[in-house]
């Protein structure tokens, strides 16, 4: 669970109110108020109460929660002792700093001590660089560098001189026998440490295997990249992705979200073989070239990649900038995917169509704002998805099989097509109502959402095809068809 300590927290009479309207609609729903539900919480194991107080101060939804184990301590003298006896209740921590920060380190020690010896997870955001005031700074570092033993997980997110200051103060001294997961970011501006020769020094965590590097150089940070499992980068140069890419031999997830395009690629783009899972790039907005990423994506040979999420472009208007063709490594890696998500590229539709050939495990198939290159390209014409490329993509029945047997998912948005909505409707009436015996393979596909960009008003979605998605949902298929924005040239 993560909690909160925010500064009401410090005193006796301050609860916020969303902590109050948190837990009382928890009363409410369990009927505490009336008699019968003080006696049924009377009659509750303990056990089970931990469990249930869990459940209600633990994250919902990626949120930190306002009802934290001192707001539950206030309720009565049992919940009191029994909160503050189970060390669970302490053992994950989110401290937001405020002005108040002195207080806030205090309360975070004595809070961090209830946790008995059981490993720690700690979350530190200081927006405002409070904390690099000279008698905060030696009080929190000192708390952190008792804690360093029994962290299995921290994050922190701050101003730059606070890691210069902590870099100067012996960070390289810390013991992290535990430490699993690290998240470092910085805050308004700035990514490398003053210093050019300092180093976050990390390298000697035996348990680091989940590292998280946001808006920071990594160069100014050194972790056992050999042993890394997962790696998250935001704001990165592409150069850095493949950097990364390069130190971590054992990486099985990487998401590189943020990328800048630059110009400090090392030589040609050897390939590396990788044991990836899962991949996501995402450029940063108003970048207009990924030839970058495009060269470091197709260096890669990861045979055993199960997911791939590719992002270029943010605007609902497809364009040519991003040319991106993802054959090269999908054919030689001989990976077989289950999830394909493809935003903003320009892609030529015979060569995808041939990459989609070589993954008939794939099961969710995504394509967003995607700028179909004509034979011979031309600038600024896209071509439009041809209705033969979708019946050769979904099928029909055994005359003409899908080449993706096992797709349950079809998402289709922000693209210029050659065909109609009707087209569309027949096409999965085949799948789905037509489909016989011998040829349950056509039911498999449970989703598809349909919203291509409309070019002559060509996409007119009729009364009856209403009725058939109406029909289709209640069968408990997930139907969405729409037309978009039309679109100019």
């Amino acid at each position: 669970m993560t909690l909160e300590v925010l500064s009401h927290e410090t005193s006796e009479g301050g609860l916020a109110h969303s902590a109050t309207s948190s837990i009382t609609k928890v009363l409410e729903l369990m009927n505490l108020g009336s008699e019968s539900g003080s006696l049924l919480m009377d009659k509750l194991l303990q056990e089970l109460l931990i469990e249930i107080f869990q459940f209600a101060v633990a994250a919902h939804g990626g949120r930190a929660n306002a009802v934290t184990p001192l707001f539950l301590g206030k309720i009565c003298r049992s919940w009191r002792a029994m909160v503050f006896e189970t060390c669970t209740f302490w053992q994950e921590v989110t401290l937001i700093i405020n002005p108040h920060c002195s207080t806030q380190i205090s309360l975070l020690a004595d809070w961090t001590a209830r946790a008995g010896s059981l490993p720690l997870s700690v979350s530190i955001i200081d927006p405002k660089g409070r904390l690099t005031a000279q008698e905060v700074l030696t009080q929190f570092l000192g708390l952190l560098r008792s804690l360093s033993p029994q962290t299995h997980s921290l994050a922190l997110g701050t101003l730059i001189p606070f890691y210069d200051e902590w870099q100067n103060c012996g960070l390289a001294d810390y013991s992290w026998p535990l430490l699993s997961n690290l998240s470092l970011a910085t805050i308004k501006g700035g990514t490398e440490l003053s210093d050019p020769a300092s180093k976050l020094d990390f390298s000697s965590c035996p348990m680091l295997t989940t590292s998280t590097i946001n808006s920071f150089d990594h160069s100014y940070i050194s972790l056992p990249w050999r042993s890394l499992l997962h790696l998250h980068l935001n704001s990165v140069f592409s150069s850095e992705v493949y950097t990364a890419l390069q130190s971590s031999p054992s990486l099985e997830t990487m998401e590189a979200h943020g990328i800048i395009e630059n110009n400090a690629f090392v030589g040609d783009a050897t390939s590396l073989r990788r044991p990836l899972k899962s991949l996501s790039l995402k450029l940063e907005r108003f970048q207009f070239d990924s030839e970058q990423c495009y060269r470091i994506f197709n260096s890669l040979r990861i045979p055993e990649l199960r997911t791939l999420e590719i992002k270029l472009a943010f605007s609902r208007s497809p364009h040519s900038s991003h040319r991106f063709d993802i054959y090269p490594c999908i054919s030689q890696s001989q990976c077989q995917l289950s999830e394909l998500s493809i935003q903003g590229a320009s892609l030529k539709e015979q060569l995808f169509l041939d990459c989609l050939r070589l993954l008939p495990s794939l099961s969710t198939l995504r394509l967003s704002n995607i700028f179909w290159l004509p034979e011979p390209p031309q600038l600024f014409q896209p071509t439009l998805f041809k209705p033969s490329s979708l019946v050769f993509i979904l099928g029909t029945g055994p005359s003409q099989p899908p080449i993706l047997p096992n797709l349950k998912a079809l998402i289709f948005e922000e693209s210029l097509v050659a065909f109609s909505a009707k087209f569309l409707v027949e096409l999965l009436v085949s799948r789905w109502d037509d489909c016989g015996s011998g040829v349950e393979y056509l039911a498999t596909l449970r989703s598809v959402r349909f919203a291509p960009l409309e070019l002559g008003g060509m996409w007119n979605i009729s009364e009856d095809d209403k009725a058939a998605f109406e029909r289709w949902r209640q069968r408990g298929y997930d139907i969405r068809v729409e037309g978009w924005k039309l679109y100019s040239r």
